[in-house]
C-alpha cells in the first residue's frame, strides 16, 4: 500500500543539493519525521510518534547503474523497490536517486497510503519542484474529477449508513469477466513504460474529435487492453472489464496529509472496435457517474492524518479489488514545466497505492508538454507490461488517425 513515482532528469541531480530540497520541502511536513507505534491497549488505533533519532540518510539513498545499464536495469530496480516493504521502524517513505540513467538521472519516490493517500501523494512529489522563476508551479487535474463536485461527494458519503449503502451496492455489482488478469497477487511485480508522447498532439485530437483529452487517454487505455485481451485469446466483445479510478476529493487549501480520496469504476469499453464508439460509451459512463454522488465510494479520515480504515470501509476495498481487474490513475498535470535542484523534470511515472487484490496497475502521468503510460503487472497475471505499453503507443497513433492529422 505504497504510492510510487519515478521522475526522469536529462542530467544528474547533485545529492546536496537534493537533501536540502528534501528538508525544506517535504520535511515542513511533520508525518514525514514520525513512524507508527502500536497501542499498549488491545484494538486502539496505533500512534504517530517523532524520536529523536530521524535522520535523512535513512530515507534518502543513492545508487548507479554501470555505464552500460539499459531501461531493462532500471526496471529491475524499481520492481525491487515495489515488490519490498518497508521498514516500520523508520517514517514509512523513501527516496532512491539513481545515477547513469541514460547519461542523467531519475528519482524513485517510495511513500506509504497511511502517510498521504495517493490522490495527495502525487501532488507532494511534484510540490517539491518549482518554476523556473522559483515560483511553485500550478497544478491540474485530468482524472474523474471534474465529472462531479468533490463537496457533493464527501457529502454523500457522510450521511448515515452510507459506506454500508455503498457495500451492499458493490457486493450486488457483477464480476468483471474471470480471467489470468484477475485473482489473487503474488506481490511480485514487473515494470514497463510507454514513449513520451506530445501534450500538443493530443489536445489537437481533443479539438479535430470534439471530446476531452481525459476521453481521449482512456479511450487509449481501452484500445491496448483489447490489444491484450486478444493476445490472451479472450473475446473482448463478451469481456466485462472495469477499472477503479483513484479520485481526488481535496480542495486547493485542504491539508494534503491524510486520507480523503474516493474510488470509482469505470467500465471500459473494450468490446467496442473504433475510437469514436469507444468515446461515446466512455463519455456516456463517465456521465452517470457524475450524476450519481453515490456511485463513488469515499474514504476520508480528516480528524487524524493517516489512514485507517473501518471494518465496513476495509470491505468495501476488497469488494472494488474482487469485482474489478483494473487500477487506473491519471495523476495531476504541472501547468508549467517543473525544474528540480536546477534540472527540468523531463518526465515521470507515477503509481498510486493498490488496494491489495488488483494485479494489473496503469498510470497515466504528463509533465507540462510530454505524457507516458506507466505499467505494473503482477507477476502471477499472464499479462504483459511492454507489450500493454507498446499498444497503448499504437493507440495514440489510432487517435491520430481518426482525428485526420496529416503529417
Amino acid at each position: 500500500m505504497a504510492s510510487v513515482a519515478v521522475l526522469f532528469f536529462a542530467r544528474v541531480l547533485p545529492i546536496e543539493e537534493l537533501k536540502a530540497l528534501v528538508e525544506d520541502r517535504l520535511m515542513s511536513y511533520e508525518r514525514f519525521r514520525q513512524r507508527i507505534l502500536p497501542s499498549r491497549l488491545p484494538r486502539a488505533r496505533p500512534r504517530w510518534h517523532e524520536g529523536d533519532d530521524f535522520a535523512l540518510d535513512h530515507h534518502l539513498f543513492r545508487s548507479t547503474l554501470s555505464p552500460q545499464g539499459s531501461a531493462t536495469d532500471l526496471e529491475t530496480l524499481i520492481r525491487k523497490l515495489l515488490s519490498e516493504p518497508m521498514s516500520e521502524d523508520q517514517p514509512l517513505w523513501q527516496l532512491h536517486l539513481v545515477e547513469e540513467v541514460d547519461g542523467g538521472s531519475a528519482l524513485v519516490v517510495k511513500i506509504h497510503q497511511s502517510v498521504v493517500d495517493g490522490t495527495s501523494a502525487s501532488r507532494i512529489i511534484l510540490g517539491l519542484g518549482s518554476t523556473k522563476e522559483g515560483d511553485d508551479s500550478g497544478i491540474t487535474s485530468q482524472g474523474l474529477e471534474g465529472r462531479f463536485r468533490a463537496e457533493e461527494v464527501v457529502e454523500a458519503a457522510s450521511q448515515s449508513g452510507a459506506t454500508v449503502r455503498s457495500l451492499c451496492r458493490l457486493i450486488a455489482q457483477r464480476s468483471d469477466t474471470d480471467s489470468s488478469l484477475m485473482g489473487k497477487p503474488t506481490n511480485q511485480r514487473q515494470v514497463a513504460w510507454s514513449q513520451d508522447f506530445p501534450l500538443i498532439r493530443l489536445r489537437s485530437f481533443a479539438t479535430r474529435l470534439e471530446t476531452s483529452e481525459t476521453e481521449l487517454l482512456l479511450a487509449a487505455v481501452t484500445a491496448c487492453l483489447r490489444q491484450e485481451l486478444i493476445r490472451l485469446d479472450l473475446l473482448p466483445e463478451a469481456t466485462i472489464l472495469r477499472a477503479v479510478v483513484p479520485c481526488n476529493l481535496r480542495g486547493p487549501e485542504d491539508d494534503p496529509l491524510g486520507s480523503r480520496f474516493g474510488l470509482a469504476v469505470l467500465p471500459l469499453p473494450v468490446g467496442r472496435t473504433t475510437v469514436r464508439s469507444r468515446i461515446r460509451k466512455l463519455r456516456q459512463d463517465m456521465d452517470d457517474l457524475g450524476s450519481d454522488p453515490g456511485s463513488f465510494a469515499a474514504f476520508q479520515d480528516t480528524g487524524d492524518p493517516g489512514f485507517r480504515m473501518s471494518h465496513v470501509e476495509d470491505q468495501i476495498a476488497r469488494q472494488i479489488a474482487k469485482k474489478t481487474t483494473l487500477l487506473l490513475s491519471l495523476a495531476p498535470l504541472p501547468t508549467e514545466p517543473l525544474y528540480f535542484c536546477g534540472q527540468k523534470l523531463e518526465h515521470w511515472l507515477y503509481w498510486p497505492a493498490q488496494a491489495g487484490l488488483q494485479k494489473l496497475c496503469l498510470g497515466i502521468s504528463a509533465t507540462s508538454d510530454q505524457l507516458r503510460l506507466g505499467v505494473i503487472v503482477d507477476t502471477g497475471s499472464a499479462a504483459d507490461p511492454h507489450r500493454i505499453a507498446q499498444a497503448f503507443d499504437q493507440a495514440l497513433a489510432e487517435l491520430a488517425a481518426a482525428s485526420g492529422e496529416t503529417t
